[in-house]
């Protein structure tokens, strides 16, 4: 009976070791952040949210070293997102096998090259509450249709969003001394070989094609090649310093600024017209789900996890 006794006695100093062991190695995962609706929001919701937007490194972390920006946009985002679910519920949603499949096979053509071996392949849930997110602010937010005529609209009043911007072709030769360049100057004003020349001396990659420079624009290069836009095609460029050594460049075709055809870039409007209007629904309907389904954050959280009413 003594023997019970004490082991009676020590059962709440035993219980508060493993309290503390458990504190030790990480804030408690089912702590409540929020409600909504009545519904709890826990620390692990906010991670598995984390997780399922990419920051993987962010759902290791305890919630209190998570950036600020980071919690309050982490936290909207599960909140719209459980709106959304249980809308998807109300409107008897279903994902089907072959769709996750279908999905799946979409996601690992996009991130891995073919035949790569270490394909990327996201999980069966994270697929699922990617579609159920997809189809259920499909069922608040259905698509407008779109006719010819605001599409042409839309595409003459931003033209300049479809233009391309006028680009060279040009040969280079760069190498590492002036005295080494005003040879190879001297070699090409005695009808020398430009291409010839750029296999045999220049120190760029692009020796082996004889100095050729995939077609640029202004911006797309370092300001030592933006002498060829002021250049004839032809001609050949004086020595140009640079930080690399010493550029000759020879100019061999201007392509002009062109604008691209409307039947080139008519399902990008339609994608971008659809994209605008699903937003503007999105946010007037998560305000008005907001307004009937009450939010109460915990006072702890309250300064961490302002909530505005737009998404995104």
């Amino acid at each position: 009976m003594e023997q019970r006794e004490r082991f009676r006695r020590l059962i709440p100093g035993l219980l508060l070791l493993i309290i503390c062991a458990c504190n030790k190695q990480g804030e408690p995962t089912g702590r409540v952040v929020a409600t909504l609706g009545g519904k709890t929001i826990s620390v692990n919701d906010l991670k598995e949210t984390a997780r399922f937007v990419g920051l993987n490194d962010l759902a290791l972390r305890p919630l209190d070293k998570w950036p600020q920006p980071l919690k309050k946009t982490i936290f909207q985002e599960t909140v719209y997102d459980r709106l959304l679910l249980d809308n998807a519920r109300q409107e008897g949603v279903s994902i089907t096998d072959e769709e996750i499949a279908h999905e799946r096979d979409r996601l690992v053509d996009a991130a891995s090259p073919s035949g790569q071996s270490d394909r990327f392949s996201p999980s069966e849930a994270l697929l699922k509450r990617k579609l159920l997110l997809e189809k259920s602010a499909a069922t608040v937010a259905p698509p407008p249709r779109v006719g010819s005529k605001v599409l042409k609209a839309y595409y003459l009043e931003h033209k300049d969003r479809f233009t391309v911007q006028e680009k060279v072709i040009v040969r280079d030769i760069v190498v590492r001394s002036e005295n080494e360049g005003n040879s190879i100057l001297a070699a090409l004003n005695g009808g020398n070989s430009f291409s010839a020349l750029a296999k045999a001396k220049s120190l760029s990659p692009e020796a082996k094609n004889g100095g050729l420079l995939p077609p640029y624009a202004m911006g797309d290069m370092p300001s030592p090649f933006y002498r060829a836009f002021s250049m004839k095609p032809g001609e050949v460029s004086p020595l140009i310093p640079s930080p690399y050594g010493y550029h000759i460049l020879k100019l061999l075709k201007v392509i002009p600024s062109s604008v691209r055809p409307f039947s080139e870039v008519k399902d990008l409007i339609r994608s971008e017209i659809d994209l605008e209007a699903e937003n503007r629904a999105l946010k007037i309907w998560f305000s008005d789900q907001l307004a009937k389904t009450p939010l109460v954050i915990r006072p702890h959280f309250k300064s961490d996890m302002s909530f505005g009413t737009s998404p995104g």
